[in-house]
């Protein structure tokens, strides 16, 4: 029997590899005698670098940046050859400031700081993974780190936010770091969004990113006429384009100013990791995530080896903290077998979070001895 390990991160309170390797304990306790496969997967959101490494090896660079609040940090990439991988969230991610998380004042700087220590190590070719950032500002704040100028309408410059994306009236791209033209970019995104409106990047995620229903409105406006100027600069049309809207609009940035190719970040994972020969002899799979709801299933992790399951005909199983609006149907729909939602109903967040791990591996031992007869 074998059995393959598949988690997303847990955000806020455990990675991906920390999932793995508690469900891997529990399924060898449950399962003595099984093949187990940990593997650890990431969408582009955190842990993506880990994955990576883990898959194509290379080096961790270690650079100082400023997180989304303009705090001095030190964040990393992968560099492999003249190939650098960038994990957004190791510079802007919320996870840096979750007690101060504020859509309008975070900025996307820290990211651009990383793509020129990439190039100055004579990266060639970057990929920029897309996912759980804490920003809303269109990609401005990276595109000011790279050189780019912007000007409201009375011509003083400033480095938008998502609160002032409605004041730039011109972008100046005179001083831009030319490197970036021969650099080939590729961004991995987590999520399949667009940039403005109901399904755009301020009406889905923004309020996790601590946005008020009012906020929501203004970013999302300040959205629309940003995504209108980025058409005019650069003669791309981004506002309708799947995955403009990733990482706070950073999608749209890198698309239309670094001729980035947008890739669906889940099936590149699976691509990087073979994961079809790897399910092709499984007797089940085991995944899971912080919150399984409808967001699940719009290119993230546990959406994509729904898909592979459901491909494959093989058993899924997930385990997640909650389970938010998703009937028994719904689930079966998609190809999960059974989805275990590991938090009590009384108990609150703040305090699941803290005992995520040794409820993981109670629930998916208890699961795993239960269910013994779908996996045979």
């Amino acid at each position: 029997m074998k059995v393959v390990i598949a988690p997303d991160s847990f955000k806020g309170s455990m990675s991906a590899h920390e999932v793995a390797s508690i469900l891997a304990t529990a399924t060898r306790e449950a399962f003595p005698t099984a093949e187990i496969l940990e593997l650890p997967i990431a969408d582009g959101g955190e842990g993506s670098l880990f994955c990576f490494k883990r898959a194509i090896g290379g080096e961790y660079v270690n650079v100082t940046v400023d997180d989304p609040l303009s705090k001095k940090i030190t964040a990393r990439y992968l560099l492999k050859g003249d190939t650098a991988i960038i994990e957004s969230a190791e510079a802007i991610g919320l996870t840096l400031i979750e007690d101060k998380k504020n859509p309008s004042l975070a900025s996307s700087y820290g990211l651009g700081q990383l793509i020129i220590s990439a190039i100055n190590n004579g990266a060639k070719n970057i990929l920029i993974t897309l996912g759980g950032s804490a920003t809303n500002d269109g990609g401005a704040g990276m595109l000011s780190a790279l050189g780019a100028i912007f000007y409201d309408d009375q011509g003083m410059p400033l480095i938008p936010t998502g609160a002032t994306l409605a004041d730039v009236d011109e972008i100046d791209l005179s001083h831009i770091d030319k490197r970036i033209y021969s650099t080939r970019f590729v961004a991995m995104c987590d999520v399949d969004i667009v940039l403005t409106g109901e399904h755009g990047a301020s009406y889905i995620f923004a309020p996790q990113k601590g946005a008020t229903p009012q906020e929501i409105i203004a970013l999302d406006n300040g959205m629309v006429s940003f995504g209108s100027l980025i058409e005019q600069v650069t003669n791309k049309s981004v506002v309708n384009v799947k995955g403009s809207g990733a990482a706070g609009g950073l999608g749209a940035a890198i698309y239309a100013f670094l001729n980035a190719e947008l890739k669906n970040g889940i099936e590149f994972m699976f691509d990087t990791l073979d994961f079809d020969n790897i399910i092709s002899d499984a007797s089940i799979i085991i995944t899971g995530e912080g919150t399984l709801d409808e967001q699940s299933f719009m290119g993230k992790v546990v959406g994509g080896i729904s898909k592979k399951a459901l491909a494959n005909d093989i058993p899924l199983l997930v385990f997640a903290g909650r389970i938010v609006g998703i009937t028994e149907e719904a689930l079966s729909a998609h190809g999960i077998t059974k989805a275990v939602a590991i938090a009590g109903d009384n108990v609150d967040v703040a305090t699941a979070m803290k005992t995520t791990g040794e409820a993981l591996y109670n629930n998916a031992l208890s699961t795993l001895c239960r269910i013994s007869s779908i996996i045979g």
